[in-house]
């Protein structure tokens, strides 16, 4: 069985599988938005509709964004390894664990934006995607499972603190949500501002 996963024609599959249940994560994040079977009376309901609904756009946008980050993010480190294992296979299905709660984690914290519980919730998934994720980027590395054209030191590093700085993010924003939600949306904000940085100057 391990040997089987070792082959270079299953790293596509697994690929495709992650990127298809990324895309079906996505579909049921928009979902969570509902429109009342009752039809509005006037312009000013659907107006004070869409404004209840801001804080759940808002939400739902950080979210959408930490997603296609780390899509991109894995997306690229696939281009860079020449063979997986059985453990980085689990390690995939242990990043689809943690990423599968996300549009209940991300309705709840819209909906309940001044609670600290739902929002240190939201605050935990984000933080255990991203732990996750880089113990992934860990096992390659250190299993030397990436094509050596591929790994640039001076890269590699920046991407490293960059990674260590928004999973330290991520982490204070946890009991920070207790003290005040908006500090932990400001963190998640910035957590995806430097993700997009460091994809720019990759």
């Amino acid at each position: 069985m391990a040997r089987h996963f070792s082959e270079v024609k299953e790293i596509p599959r697994l690929e495709i599988f992650i990127d298809a249940i990324l895309a079906i994560i996505i579909t049921i994040l928009v979902l969570e938005f509902k429109v009342p079977e009752k039809a509005f009376s006037s312009d000013q309901e659907i107006r004070a509709f869409i404004w209840n609904l801001a804080p759940s756009f808002f939400s739902y946008g950080i979210s959408f964004a930490t997603i296609v980050g780390l899509w991109i993010d894995h997306h690229f480190l696939f281009r860079m390894i020449e063979k997986a294992d059985i453990r980085f296979t689990f390690l995939n299905f242990v990043f689809i664990l943690f990423l599968s709660p996300i549009p209940f984690t991300t309705a709840l914290a819209g909906r309940n934006y001044e609670s600290g519980f739902a929002v240190a919730l939201v605050a935990t998934n984000y933080f255990l995607m991203n732990l996750s994720f880089a113990s992934m980027w860990r096992y390659v590395t250190k299993r030397k499972l990436i094509l050596q054209s591929w790994f640039k030191e001076q890269t590699f590093r920046r991407d490293l603190k960059i990674t260590i700085a928004g999973s330290l993010l991520l982490f204070l924003s946890i009991p920070l949500a207790y003290i005040s939600t908006y500090i932990s949306f400001t963190l998640f904000v910035v957590a995806i501002l430097m993700h997009i940085v460091k994809q720019f100057f990759r």
